[in-house]
């Protein structure tokens, strides 16, 4: 365990005389080998609130409620650049072995006296019931009882979540547990299932995750926008049923990151850094396009026309988009979130029809860049995700070819289109300066010269001043 860890723990055994456990994920983490653990949970047979403000007190640490009603609090504390988190709460029950059996998994039902721990620098001393500690070493999520599934539906994702963040495989009768109460996962709140769904999508893999969610039952639960899709396999784009198609395109997300490098030398380290920025608590931009990639094809059972011989989804990214918005709207996602996902669903054909023989214009690349805005380098994955997907059904040089295009756009929107906005040229004063009346019109002016700084033709604020003056 990190060295401050175990200080500021050493400081808070000095604060009561009443035995305190180490429990749940920290136990697990311990058992796994993990060493620079930060989330710290803490198990009290009472008092923990008192415990927990004393103890924020003396580690000058800050002190809050995770669950008012149920004693449930956290402490944090900043040091040296980590962010320690420390949860206490009291038992949940008369004692320790009731407190355990009332837990999830048994990975997370496991408990250590934090005094032997500090003492003996080991887990000796580990209180197992349920056999987590074998489990923990079969790298198997098994539910405590079945009944731990019904007390807390939200329990029926966490199983997928921590086989997902911790490379575990779910034990076959919790499997098939939660695939008969697949329809639990309705009752929690949306913003509980959203944030268990996204530590699922920021993790690597989404392929395997969400086809393990979809054969638990619970992917079209949380999902009913995907259940059309099933089945759905018009055209010769589509060997695979739609639903497949876009599991697959989320799942290549991985394929291409790894790949930016090549794509991109100049660029990938820009855009992983992009990627991994949160939009919101929880909601790392790569979740965002994992949550897009999964949703960008959901209209076409909507828009599917089949007239002289040709199939076709006419405005399938539009509906899409609007679709999506509902959806991030129902998981409570932020605004910004929302405006992400439905933005790049709403433009993921864009760098498609920029891939044409002479490469796309500058006019395009700025307009791109423009409609995009920073969503633009999820846009360029997303799309080449999807391109992957139906390169797996049609050889490459019969499709388009979106890898060229995709680093063309990139070095653009690096090189010129963000320079252009974090540095225009000209603001609107410099047009009501010159007699010209806010609108519609107002708009289309500062965004042409934009166009053109970032294109070559304006260079300095001169240009752009006289360019003005001929436009009055």
């Amino acid at each position: 365990m990190n060295s401050f860890a175990v200080k500021y723990l050493s400081q808070l055994l000095t604060l009561t005389p009443q035995t305190i456990y180490l429990v749940g994920g920290s136990v697990r983490d311990l058992l796994l080998g993990h060493q620079n653990i930060r989330d710290i949970d803490l198990l009290l047979p009472h008092d923990a609130e008192t415990v927990a403000r004393t103890f924020a007190d003396r580690i000058s640490g800050s002190f809050f409620f995770l669950d008012e009603e149920r004693k449930i609090v956290r402490v944090i504390k900043q040091a040296k650049g980590d962010v320690f988190q420390f949860d206490f709460t009291n038992f949940e029950g008369p004692d320790l072995p009731a407190d355990l059996s009332r837990r999830d998994f048994t990975i997370n039902a496991m408990a250590c006296g934090l005094r032997e721990f500090i003492a003996e620098k080991n887990l000796g001393g580990v209180i197992d019931l349920f056999h987590g500690r074998d489990d923990a070493e079969k790298r198997l999520v098994r539910v405590v009882k079945p009944e731990a599934l019904d007390e807390d539906p939200l329990r029926l994702l966490r199983a997928v979540r921590f086989a997902a963040t911790l490379g575990f495989s779910i034990e076959t009768r919790t499997a098939e547990q939660i695939r008969q109460r697949s329809q639990l996962i309705l009752k929690p709140s949306p913003e509980r299932v959203r944030d268990e769904f996204f530590l699922i999508l920021a993790e690597r893999n989404a392929q395997k995750h969400l086809l393990l969610l979809d054969s638990l039952g619970l992917l079209s639960r949380m999902l009913p926008e995907l259940e059309p899709l099933r089945g759905f396999a018009p055209g010769r784009y589509h060997v695979h049923d739609v639903l497949t198609h876009v599991i697959k395109t989320a799942g290549n997300v991985d394929s291409v990151l790894d790949d930016l490098q090549t794509l991109s030398p100049v660029h990938s380290a820009a855009v992983l850094a992009h990627l991994k920025e949160n939009i919101e608590h929880l909601v790392p931009r790569t979740a965002a396009l994992r949550f897009a990639c999964l949703l960008h094809d959901m209209a076409k059972p909507d828009t599917f026309t089949d007239a002289d011989g040709r199939i076709r989804f006419h405005g399938h990214d539009n509906v899409g988009a609007e679709k999506a918005a509902f959806v991030c709207r129902r998981f409570r996602l932020s605004r910004d979130t929302e405006k992400t996902v439905a933005r790049v669903i709403q433009q993921h054909m864009r760098l498609f029809n920029l891939s044409t023989p002479g490469g796309p214009s500058r006019n395009a690349l700025y307009r791109y860049c423009r409609d995009l805005g920073d969503a633009l380098p999820e846009s360029l994955v997303l799309a080449q995700a999807d391109a992957r997907a139906t390169c797996e059904i049609m050889p490459k040089e019969k499709f388009t070819d979106t890898e060229k295009p995709m680093a063309v756009v990139l070095d653009y929107y690096y090189s010129k289109f963000l320079k252009v906005e974090a540095t225009p040229l000209v603001s609107g004063d410099d047009l009501i300066r010159l007699g010209l009346q806010p609108g519609p019109r107002f708009r289309e002016i500062l965004e042409e010269i934009k166009e053109r700084q970032a294109g070559g033709m304006l260079t300095t604020r001169a240009e752009a001043l006289d360019y003005l003056e001929r436009l009055k």
